[in-house]
C-alpha cells in the first residue's frame, strides 16, 4: 500500500460550476467566458446580450466594477503570459456598441422595449443556442443561467393569476435600482424615494468623475426608469415622509440606503479643521462644489476609497468656472444636495495634480496586504501619489484649531495568526508628518435615521440591518434590505446581486409563497474543439488611457479598448466551460494522452494510490460491484484510474485528438437556474 496517496474527488454539478471560475466569482453569475469569446469572434451584440442579461448595470460595471471575475480567472495562472483575461474592459466595448450609451444624442430617447434582446429572446423557448465547433463557441451561452435573468423574470411575469403589488424603494443606489428593475419587469408598481436630486447613490456621489462618464450612468439608469419605475427626487425618508408611512401605503418596502457617512478616528485631534473623510471629499467633489484643500494632503487608508480620495485630491481645483457650473445644475442645487451629505468640506486651497500638490498616503498594511486593487495602486503611483506602508495614525496635531500634522507610528503586524484584522504597533517609533489637510479613508457607516425608530427591524452589532440573505427580508416581514446597509462595504456587483435576491424575495412575499429554484444542466459533445489561434502568445494589454498631462478635472482617465483590441484580449480565454470527459471502458492504457499533454495535468495510477471521501467510495464500489477495501486486499490485478488536474488543464483538446480509441471527448457544460 502506498503511504502518500492522491486525494481525489468525484465531480458534482457544483464542481463543474465552480470550474468556470470567472462565472462562479461573479455575484450575479455573469457568463464572462461567453461574452469575451463572443467579442473575440466579433459578435459584439451577442456579447452585450450575454453581459447585460443578468446585470441591469452592465454599462456602469464595464467601467468601474471591481471585477472579481478577473481575480478568479485561470488564465492568470496558466501559460507564458499568465495574466487574467481583461474581462471588465471587454464588457465596456460591448456596452459602448449596444448599451444605452450607444444611443447618446438620439432624438427618440431611451427605448422602453428591453433593448438588445429582440434576436434571442423573442421566443421564451429559444433558451439555448446550438453549440458549434469553432473557437469560443463551446463556451458561448446566449442567455444568463441565473434565476434573475431578464428572460426568467419575463417568464415569471407571464404566469397567470399573479398578484401585482405596490413597492417602495428607499435609495437609488445599485441595490435599489436592481430591485426596481426586476420588480418592474414582474409588473409591480415601483416608486423610488431618493433623498438627493440625482439617482445612483454612491455610484453618483462616491465614485470619482475621472473613472466614469456620468452621462453614460444617467442613460443606463434612465433605461431602468423607462420600464415604468417612478422616482421621487429630493425626498428623504424620516421627517415629512416616514418609513411607517411607506409601510402603510405599500405592500413592501426595500431599504437601499447604503453607507453614506465616512468613519472618523477616535484619536486626539480628530475634530480639527482640515480633517475630513474620503466620503465627504468625493461627495462634494462629485456634486460640483468648489473643494479647496491645503498644500500638503495626507490620506490615511489603503483601500480603494483611499485611492479614490488621493487621486481626486490631485484634480481638485482644476475645473474651470464653466465646468463647475455644468456640474452644479443651479445655485439652488447646493442647498438641496446638503441634505444628503453629513458634513461639508471647508473651502481652502486646492491640491494640484502630479508634481505640484503634495499628496501622500499611509496604510497599515504592507504592499502585499493592502486591500486596494492592483490596478488602483498602479494608477495612483503613476499619477505621482507617494504611498507609505506599515504606518498607522497615532494622533493629529494642530494649531489654532486647524490640523498641522499627523503623528504616525510603525506597524508591527496587521493580522493575527488566524488572519483577523488586529493591528499591532511598534513602541517608540512615533514621528510627525506635516499636513494641512488630512483625509480619512478608513470605512463607511449608515445613517439609520431613515428607520425612524422602527423597533421591529433588527440591527447587527456592526450597526447594519439584519436580513435573511437568501431573500433580503428583515425581521419585519414587509421590509426588505440589501446592499452595503446590510452587508457592509462591498463591490457594486455585490449590491446588484443583493437587489436581485431581494426582488425575488419580495415577489415571493407578495404572492404568499416563497419561490423555489431548480438547477438544470446540459452537456454537449464538441467533436472538433479548438482554442483561438496563438492564445498562448497573446499578452494582456494595458487598457488605453489619457496621458498624464491630460488627467485633469472631470476627464475620464480610461479610454478603453477598440473592438480589435477586445477581440484579441477575448482570444486569451481558456473556455473553462469545456471539459475533457473520459470513458474508462474505451481506454487501453496506452498513455498517449499523458505523453501529449503540455501541462502535465493527466496521470494514470493504480486504484490503491487513491483516497477520497464517502462519495468517492460509493462511486468506486458501484463500478467494482464489491467493497473497496475487499478489492484492494484481494484483487488479483491492479485497477487503473485516470487523474486530471483541472486547474492546470487549458482545454487545448490535444489529449482527445491523440486518443486512438475516442475514450476522451471534449464536452461543454451548461447550467440554468429555473424559478419554479
Amino acid at each position: 500500500m502506498f503511504k502518500n496517496k492522491y486525494r481525489v474527488k468525484v465531480p458534482t454539478t457544483d464542481t463543474w460550476r465552480e470550474m468556470i471560475k470567472c462565472q462562479a466569482a461573479c455575484p450575479v453569475y455573469t457568463d464572462a467566458r461567453g461574452y469575451v469569446t463572443a467579442a473575440a469572434r466579433g459578435e459584439i451584440e451577442l456579447g452585450y446580450e450575454i453581459a447585460h442579461d443578468p446585470n441591469p448595470l452592465s454599462t456602469i460595471c464595464g467601467r468601474i466594477c471591481g471585477a472579481p471575475c478577473e481575480t478568479a480567472c485561470r488564465r492568470g495562472d496558466i501559460g507564458p503570459e499568465a495574466k487574467p483575461v481583461a474581462i471588465r474592459p471587454i464588457k465596456r466595448v460591448l456596452t459602448e456598441r449596444y448599451g444605452p450609451e450607444s444611443r447618446r444624442g438620439a432624438s427618440s430617447g431611451v427605448s422602453t422595449s428591453v433593448p438588445g434582446f429582440r434576436r434571442f429572446f423573442s421566443s421564451p423557448q429559444k433558451a439555448i443556442a446550438p453549440i458549434q465547433d469553432a473557437p469560443g463557441l463551446g463556451a458561448s451561452v446566449q442567455y444568463s443561467p441565473a434565476r434573475w435573468s431578464r428572460r426568467q423574470l419575463m417568464q415569471l411575469a407571464s404566469r397567470p393569476g399573479r398578484r401585482k403589488a405596490k413597492i417602495a424603494v428607499i435609495g437609488s443606489g445599485p441595490a435599489g435600482l436592481t430591485v426596481a428593475h426586476d420588480l418592474a419587469l414582474l409588473g409591480h408598481k415601483v416608486t423610488i424615494y431618493e433623498a438627493g436630486p440625482k439617482s445612483g447613490g454612491m455610484l453618483r456621489y462616491g465614485v470619482p468623475l475621472y473613472r466614469i462618464d456620468q452621462v453614460d450612468m444617467d442613460l443606463e439608469i434612465q433605461e431602468i426608469l423607462d420600464l415604468g419605475v417612478e422616482i421621487r427626487y429630493n425626498t428623504p425618508i424620516g421627517d415629512q415622509i416616514t418609513l411607517a408611512d411607506l409601510r402603510k401605503e405599500n405592500d413592501a418596502v426595500f431599504l437601499g440606503i447604503g453607507l453614506m457617512k465616512g468613519r472618523s478616528l477616535d484619536i486626539e485631534g480628530a475634530n480639527l479643521d482640515g480633517v475630513i473623510t474620503a466620503v465627504d471629499l468625493l461627495l462634494n467633489y462629485n456634486l460640483g462644489y468648489e473643494v479647496r484643500l491645503g498644500k500638503k494632503v495626507l490620506v490615511v487608508g489603503g483601500g480603494d476609497v483611499a485611492m479614490d480620495a488621493a487621486r481626486t485630491a490631485l484634480r481638485v481645483g482644476q475645473l474651470s468656472a464653466a465646468q463647475q457650473a455644468a456640474l452644479a445644475d443651479t445655485e439652488a442645487r447646493a442647498e438641496e444636495e446638503s441634505e444628503t451629505v453629513s458634513t461639508a468640506i471647508d473651502v481652502a486651497r486646492t491640491a494640484i495634480r502630479l508634481g505640484v500638490a503634495d499628496v501622500r498616503m499611509i496604510a497599515l498594511e504592507d504592499w502585499d496586504e493592502m486591500p486596494a486593487s492592483e490596478i488602483e495602486l498602479e494608477d495612483a503611483l503613476e499619477e505621482g501619489i507617494r504611498i507609505f506602508t506599515r504606518l498607522g495614525p497615532n494622533r493629529i496635531l494642530g494649531e489654532n484649531g486647524r490640523v498641522t500634522g499627523l503623528e504616525v507610528i510603525a506597524v508591527e503586524s496587521v493580522f493575527d495568526v488566524q488572519g483577523h484584522f488586529d493591528p499591532k504597533f511598534k513602541p517608540n517609533t512615533e514621528e510627525v508628518w506635516e499636513c494641512d489637510t488630512l483625509i480619512l479613508a478608513i470605512g463607511q457607516q449608515a445613517d439609520l435615521g431613515v428607520l425612524g425608530g422602527a423597533d421591529d427591524i433588527r440591527l447587527s452589532a456592526r450597526g447594519l440591518v439584519e436580513i435573511n440573505q437568501a431573500t433580503g427580508q428583515t425581521s419585519a416581514p414587509d421590509v426588505f434590505a440589501g446592499g452595503d446597509v446590510s452587508y457592509g462595504p462591498r463591490l457594486i456587483i455585490d449590491a446588484v446581486k443583493h437587489g436581485h435576491l431581494a426582488a425575488l424575495g419580495i415577489e415571493g412575499f407578495v404572492q404568499g409563497q416563497p419561490l423555489s429554484v431548480e438547477t438544470r444542466i446540459e452537456w454537449t459533445e464538441l467533436s472538433n474543439h479548438v482554442l483561438f489561434e496563438n492564445w498562448t502568445k497573446l499578452q494582456r494589454r494595458t487598457v488605453p488611457s489619457l496621458p498624464l498631462d491630460r488627467r485633469t478635472g472631470i476627464a475620464v482617465v480610461e479610454v478603453g479598448y477598440s473592438e480589435g483590441e477586445a477581440a484579441e484580449q477575448g482570444s486569451r480565454c481558456l473556455e473553462c466551460s469545456v471539459n475533457t470527459i473520459f470513458d474508462g471502458s474505451k481506454c487501453i492504457l496506452c498513455n498517449a494522452c499523458v505523453d501529449v499533454c503540455p501541462w502535465d495535468c493527466l496521470k494514470i495510477v493504480t486504484l490503491d494510490q487513491l483516497e477520497g471521501d464517502e462519495q468517492y467510495r460509493k462511486v468506486v464500489e458501484a463500478y467494482l460491484g464489491t467493497s473497496l477495501s475487499s478489492f484492494l486486499e484481494e484483487a488479483p490485478f491492479p485497477l487503473a484510474a485516470m487523474l486530471k488536474d483541472d486547474n492546470a488543464c487549458t482545454r487545448c483538446a490535444l489529449c482527445a485528438e491523440r486518443c486512438p480509441t475516442d475514450a476522451i471527448t471534449m464536452e461543454a457544460f451548461r447550467f440554468q437556474e429555473v424559478i419554479r
